[in-house]
């Protein structure tokens, strides 16, 4: 692996949707993390979990389907998401920034210079960019419909050599790892040799909206643009720390193949 200095780091809603309890461990943990890396790498988060928080405001068990609920529990949970880093981040003594987003943005090219200049200002001010989905306003043409996506996309846009996927899987698997015993993880992969259309969109976590297929799209869309790809689980120890010291963690995704 490569000396990396700019890292978009995407946390998925598996993570973000236990407990309260948890996800500020979770999160708390990340921010450590972070604060203890090497001071020369920048970091972007893309975090999922304003859906779920919603539902967890509401007491809400079950997700609906409808995008206006949809958006409804994202306006209501995305300020509680973000607490949740504002306070991880200030007890290490960093500063972040909210910044939301939709598939329009980054099509239109206007859009498409202004949130880069935005992202890049903030970087330079030594400000994490906590990045999410603008759910509130994206209809169903607008949408990214995953933040795997999403974090591929902003990957492209602030010229990122590493992305790393937090996910609740150790890595990718020669199979589904709920449904077979036998599987077996795979630690260096060509996304080349993947037949991603042959991977089930609908195998995701309760609150999450991709599963293992738009993963593998993501890593596909970005490795012809010279960018890594990591895919970890974010309850292993010192996750982020490890992968940065070029420890075998999770499922590495090389662009040199």
């Amino acid at each position: 692996m490569k000396k990396y200095k700019k890292v978009v780091l995407k946390i998925g809603s598996a993570l973000i949707s236990e407990t309260n309890t948890s996800s500020s461990h979770l999160i708390n943990n990340l921010a450590d993390q972070i604060s203890n890396a090497d001071k020369n790498i920048q970091f972007i988060i893309v975090s999922s979990g304003a859906i779920s928080q919603g539902m967890k405001i509401l007491n809400i068990d079950n997700k609906p389907i409808d995008l206006e609920s949809l958006q409804a529990l994202a306006a209501i949970g995305q300020q509680k998401l973000m607490g949740l880093y504002e306070k991880s981040f200030s007890d290490v003594d960093r500063l972040i920034a909210q910044v939301l987003l939709t598939h329009d943005d980054m099509n239109d090219r206007s859009k498409y210079k202004n949130a880069k200049a935005t992202i890049d200002k903030l970087l330079d001010l030594n400000i994490i960019p906590i990045i999410n989905e603008n759910d509130v306003v994206a209809t169903e043409e607008i949408r990214f419909g995953d933040n795997d996506k999403l974090a591929a996309m902003v990957s492209k846009l602030i010229g990122a050599d590493l992305m790393i996927i937090l996910t609740n899987q150790e890595g990718f698997f020669n199979k589904n790892p709920d449904k077979h015993d036998d599987a077996v993880l795979i630690k260096k992969c060509n996304i080349k040799d993947i037949d991603i259309d042959k991977y089930n969109s609908d195998e995701k976590s309760e609150l999450g909206t991709g599963g293992f297929k738009t993963k593998l799209q993501a890593v596909n869309l970005i490795s012809k643009n010279g960018i890594d790809t990591v895919i970890a689980s974010g309850f292993e120890a010192k996750v982020l720390l490890r992968i940065l010291s070029n420890e075998n963690v999770g499922t590495f995704f090389s662009s040199d193949f």
